[in-house]
């Protein structure tokens, strides 16, 4: 047998993936609940995204079975930024996608796959995997049952954009700041947020710790308004000088998702946070079509606002 280059591995294996992920998405559209009650939306910028990383070799396909990757396909990929962070290598770990509806299977399926993770994460010298996945008892189960540790249960919320959102309505002395003239107010206003980030995962973690978390969240909030995010606004209160809370997204391709939406502490219980959310979604509109937010199941005054 002749091994192929791994460029062309690479390839080969982008295409099963980018071929999978359209199966999945055509499944779970067609025939919908309670066939697979638990999959995700799957939409075409993400296949095409995590298809070129894959072909890049800058992320690695795992699956169950090689000859039907659809009945346990998962995407381990480094985590550059939180690598950075912690001073030791961190990845991701997107999925697991499957169209399996027996939940024991489910659950011996995703096992599998999380001992694969954690084996390829060992030979790779990760330390950190990190799994966001959806409500589904049996995923959380097979992910248990390997040694990973449930962080937090998250509820996910999307809509539809409009192209053209209405202007936002602003107390007396407020404005939103955009753009270029964001990068010199970042460091201000994570100062102002203070502890504004609970993470379950590394509340959980004991390696990293809540100190640590603190730390990479105001890292990251910082890093959008200085450019990171697409888009980052921040309401200010121009009567006193001072930032009133941050807000960003990340797009990928028609896609985007909440990233960041805090205010500081005193500003919060006067419906600011209401006001920075349609800000946020302004500078959205016409460049995306659909967006994400993702918040604790328990938090329910930001359900409600969402």
């Amino acid at each position: 047998m002749i091994a192929l280059p791994k460029d062309l591995q690479n390839l080969h294996t982008a295409r099963i993936v980018a071929g999978t992920l359209t199966l999945l998405s055509r499944e779970i559209r067609e025939v919908g609940p309670p066939v697979d009650l638990w999959s995700p939306p799957i939409y075409p910028e993400f296949i095409r995204e995590v298809a070129a990383r894959v072909s890049r070799g800058e992320a690695e396909a795992l699956w169950v079975e090689e000859r039907h990757p659809a009945r346990g396909l998962a995407v381990f990929r480094p985590s550059p930024w939180e690598s950075d962070f912690f001073g030791f290598a961190c990845a991701r770990l997107l999925g697991p996608f499957m169209v399996v509806e027996d939940q024991n299977d489910r659950e011996a399926r995703v096992a599998g796959l999380a001992r694969q993770t954690l084996e390829l994460a060992r030979s790779r010298g990760v330390k950190m995997v990190t799994a966001k996945t959806f409500h589904d008892p049996a995923v959380l189960r097979g992910f248990l049952s390997e040694g990973f540790v449930l962080a937090e249960i998250d509820a996910a919320l999307e809509g539809a954009l409009p192209e053209k959102a209405d202007e936002v309505a602003l107390p007396p002395g407020f404005v939103f700041i955009d753009g270029e003239d964001l990068k010199d107010l970042a460091d201000e206003t994570v100062a102002a947020l203070g502890d504004f980030f609970y993470d379950g995962h590394y509340r959980h973690d004991p390696a990293p710790g809540p100190a640590e978390a603190r730390k990479l969240w105001s890292r990251v909030a910082a890093d959008d308004m200085k450019g990171e995010a697409d888009p980052a606004v921040v309401l200010r209160d121009r009567t006193k000088d001072r930032p009133a809370g941050p807000a960003s997204a990340r797009r990928s391709g028609r896609e985007a998702g909440f990233w960041i939406l805090s205010l500081c502490p005193r500003h919060q219980g006067h419906g600011l946070r209401r006001r920075l959310l349609g800000g946020s979604m302004s500078t959205l509109a016409g460049k995306a079509s659909r967006l994400r937010a993702a918040t604790a199941s328990y938090h329910f005054p930001a359900l409600k606002m969402y």
